[in-house]
């Protein structure tokens, strides 16, 4: 029998385990698999095992750890996320750049010997053949995805952070469109696009109500049945707008978020001005330094010595104008942080907006899941993740993509009325 690579997919979401077994090999034989793929700006990304079959000639991946390879536990997504990028190149990041919800596939090779004895191929996918796509321009700026033909929809509002644009919102809201929900992944600041602010600076809060509007007046959605999901000051904002709408909110979902409303973000000159605003006043803040400058190429690390200086420089009295009210909020929320984060200290500020709900006797069954080595770039599992601090490690971030996303997907379907 010749060696074979066995796949029970070979088209599947993302976030679904790989299940690869090898066939036709000799009792206690060592292989290597080796798998590569592109990502959006066409850069290999490449990583490799080297397994022992077992006493049939069988090798499974959701059963064995590699001999040695790129990575160490047994873990059927193993060859995924610890994919490196196998050449570098001046005019892109290290990092693997995945800006769209296009498919992408990952080749798997088996070598006995350093000869290829076979290939396979995956299809990985954010969507699936029953999700619909809509772009919305008017009256807000975003995409819509949702299962095709169906009602009743419970439905998620998705806000990315600083970067601006869809992004992280989009890729989280595709997914989360095929476990049954409407999603839309909501633009409310954006340099490329002449209908939204440029810079993260008063933003109205106004704008994210009249999203939830929209959804709401949608016949397919279940109007009773809207969360909101946010990462970083998309965060900020989905905690501070449950203090204002949360009756409107079945829960909401803060990946490393602030317990305060931080000044306002500018690539330009330093504006001293608030982040949001609520009926065209702008909301107290805390300020950063008067020498604070942002770059799109800072080190993660100097973002957080600038949150640090701004909270540590301010007084009681403006600590307190400026923190978000959380014991305002009427449902349930799920705070996600990692204690290494590079921007601000989202594990502190999740664990002080627990004490302070508690102190407030809030009945919603709110939680924090936090992690110990992982820093602030949460993302979806199954993909080489974004690493921000040096002492977190691949595993580390790609065990935290997991929990958190299998957390989120528990947390929604236990708070949807």
């Amino acid at each position: 029998m010749d060696p074979k690579i066995i796949l029970s997919s070979t088209n599947q979401l993302i976030d679904q385990n790989v299940n690869l077994q090898i066939t036709g090999l000799k009792p206690n034989q060592q292989v290597k698999i080796r798998a590569e793929m592109q990502d959006d700006v066409e850069r290999t990304w490449h990583s490799y095992a080297i397994f022992t079959s077992d006493h049939e000639g069988r090798i499974n991946l959701e059963k064995v750890a590699p001999d040695e390879g790129f990575y160490t536990n047994c873990d059927p997504n193993g060859l995924l996320w610890s994919m490196q990028l196998k050449e570098s190149n001046v005019y892109f990041p290290p990092i693997f750049l995945k800006m769209s919800t296009r498919s992408h596939k990952v080749s798997l090779y088996l070598l006995v010997e350093d000869e290829v004895k076979d290939k396979r191929e995956v299809q990985f996918n954010f969507t699936n053949s029953d999700t619909e796509e809509e772009n919305i321009e008017n009256p807000i700026i975003g995409k819509l995805f949702k299962p095709k033909e169906k009602n009743n929809l419970p439905a998620v509002i998705i806000i990315g952070g600083s970067t601006g644009g869809l992004l992280w919102a989009e890729q989280m809201a595709a997914l989360l469109s095929t476990k049954g929900y409407a999603t839309l992944a909501l633009n409310y600041f954006d340099i490329q696009n002449d209908n939204l602010p440029s810079e993260l600076i008063e933003i109205k809060i106004e704008y994210f109500k009249k999203a939830l509007n929209w959804l709401e007046g949608k016949s397919e959605i279940d109007k009773n049945n809207i969360s909101i999901m946010g990462i970083s000051k998309g965060a900020e904002l989905s905690l501070l707008f449950g203090s204002y709408f949360s009756k409107h909110l079945a829960s909401i979902i803060a990946y490393v978020p602030s317990s305060h409303v931080f000044e306002g973000i500018s690539m330009d000159e330093h504006q001293t001005k608030s982040s949001w605003t609520y009926n065209n006043y702008p909301i107290d803040f805390v300020k950063y330094p008067v020498d604070t400058k942002f770059s799109k190429d800072m080190n993660p690390m100097d973002i957080r010595k600038i949150h640090d200086a701004a909270l540590n420089t301010s007084t009681p009295k403006q600590l307190e104008s400026a923190r978000i009210p959380i014991e305002k909020i009427e449902s349930p929320i799920l705070m996600i942080s990692g204690e290494k984060d590079t921007t601000w200290s989202s594990s502190t500020m999740c664990k002080d907006m627990m004490q302070t709900l508690e102190k407030n006797n809030n009945l919603y069954q709110s939680k924090h899941l936090y992690f110990n080595n992982m820093g602030h770039t949460f993302f979806l599992p199954n993909l080489p993740p974004m690493i921000d601090h040096p002492s977190v490690t691949a595993q580390d971030a790609a065990n935290a993509n997991k929990k958190a996303w299998n957390a989120t997907l528990k947390f929604l379907v236990d708070h949807f009325n």
